[in-house]
């Protein structure tokens, strides 16, 4: 093979990693950390840089005036993870009361809605007690999605959601099946499935042609 075609096949790699990083990530630590730990009503719309600059609507608990909605929490030395999860009670400066209240509990859920149009989930991320990452954890999760009036339910482990597809959504919600969390990240950031090996090929082509050059 010669060496315009393997920088072909380079470029086309390159190509490809660059997209992925060009992709939208909704960071919910990053919101929480630059615009400050709060909670927010139902149906409340945000559209943040930490949040792709999309239009997302918020919703949470089990719904309702004087119930749990979603809240903004920030990572704190007693354990408190980042992320968006729930509250049930709010001070006069819209921080949860009390103060552990932040997580999504027992009977609890939190939902975002993509307001702009379908987005297509393709990594998820999950911080638990400690701030601690539960992206390889056995814990389990429920999460609902909704696209076009169609409602899907699955339940699989942390472990399996952050690496699950859930292709286009008109919302997702993410709700407690036995191990208390927040949601740190959803993105549309798919590792090509044909890009290790197109890698692992440029890597063998090398190799065969400076062999035969040799």
């Amino acid at each position: 093979m010669n060496k315009l075609s393997i920088a072909f096949l380079a470029a086309l790699a390159a190509g490809l990693i660059s997209g992925q990083a060009s992709a939208t990530v909704i960071d919910f630590a990053a919101e929480a950390g630059a615009s400050g730990e709060r909670g927010v009503a139902d149906g409340t719309i945000l559209n943040t840089a930490a949040m792709g600059g999309l239009n997302l609507q918020f919703s949470g608990g089990i719904g309702g005036i004087g119930s749990d909605f979603a809240y903004f929490n920030q990572a704190t030395p007693n354990g408190s993870p980042a992320g968006l999860g729930t509250y049930s009670r709010l001070d006069s400066a819209s921080q949860c009361n009390p103060s552990y209240d932040d997580v999504v509990a027992t009977n609890e859920w939190v939902q975002v809605g993509f307001v702009d149009g379908p987005f297509d989930v393709q990594a998820l991320s999950f911080n638990g007690a400690g701030n601690v990452s539960l992206n390889n954890s056995t814990g389990l999760i429920t999460i609902l999605t909704s696209l076009n009036s169609v409602v899907s339910v699955v339940t699989m482990t942390f472990a399996q959601a952050s690496t699950h597809a859930f292709g286009l959504v008109d919302w997702i919600r993410f709700q407690f099946e036995g191990s208390e969390f927040v949601v740190a990240s959803i993105a549309d950031i798919p590792l090509p499935g044909a890009l290790p090996l197109l890698l692992s090929g440029l890597a063998g082509l090398g190799f065969a042609g400076r062999r035969k050059k040799a």
